[in-house]
């Protein structure tokens, strides 16, 4: 929990490292957000709220999870109003999260032009699949032809249009494991140009193996990485 220098004039926000696990993995990015929210009132920081009737504390997440998604190193980025050291945030802030939703880390540091989440470049996923459902040989020979392509294109829905995009590049790593549980391993780009998204290859293994959808237990997004 260090802290950087910092002027009376500059910009300073809270950058939070949290885990989203048990029940509330169920809970949804505004829920979420509402969870922080409440914390952050009761625990009395300095935060910068926004303007009007109902007025919310600015926060910022990263790739939001979907509901059900276990997170173990989720982001946050809080805007402050004034600076208070690292330790005391934390210290306040822990308290009062709820269980579920857990502080594992906090650093107040000066804010700067670009958004606090600018070089995130990829994330890490596993995804426990249901072994009684699909066989671990089948699945490893749908990973094996999605790697041996050099492209995957896909249709994917934004607000404005359907496009078709090519995901394979955006596949870093994708493997199977056979231990105590089946699962796979993915590592995925968070780049705007090449983002890719852990259904998406679940989708295109299902449709390798011949059928509609994959048997997913779980699913963890174990880690978000800095360019």
């Amino acid at each position: 929990m260090s802290n950087q220098p910092h002027s009376e004039n500059q910009r300073i926000y809270a950058r939070i490292e949290y885990e989203k696990v048990g029940r509330l993995r169920f809970l949804g990015h505004l829920d979420v957000a509402a969870a922080f929210d409440r914390a952050l009132r009761r625990a009395k920081l300095p935060v910068a709220y926004s303007e009007g009737f109902h007025p919310r504390a600015k926060l910022s997440f990263i790739h939001p999870l979907p509901v059900g998604v276990v997170g173990l190193h989720e982001l946050c980025a809080i805007e402050l109003k004034e600076y208070i050291e690292s330790a005391t945030a934390g210290q306040r802030l822990h308290k009062q999260l709820p269980r579920g939703l857990n502080l594992l880390s906090i650093q107040v540091l000066p804010r700067q032009k670009r958004t606090p989440f600018a070089d995130l470049d990829r994330a890490d996923y596993v995804i426990d699949i249901d072994p009684d459902k699909v066989g671990a040989d089948e699945l490893a020979l749908a990973v094996r032809d999605f790697l041996d392509r050099n492209s995957i294109n896909i249709k994917r829905e934004t607000k404005r249009r359907l496009r078709t995009v090519d995901i394979r590049s955006g596949t870093h790593k994708l493997a199977v494991t056979n231990g105590q549980k089946l699962q796979l391993q993915m590592s995925l780009s968070l780049a705007q140009d090449d983002l890719v998204k852990p259904v998406e290859v679940l989708q295109v293994l299902a449709r390798l193996i011949g059928r509609s959808s994959l048997p997913v237990k779980l699913m963890t997004r174990v880690k978000l990485y800095r360019a």
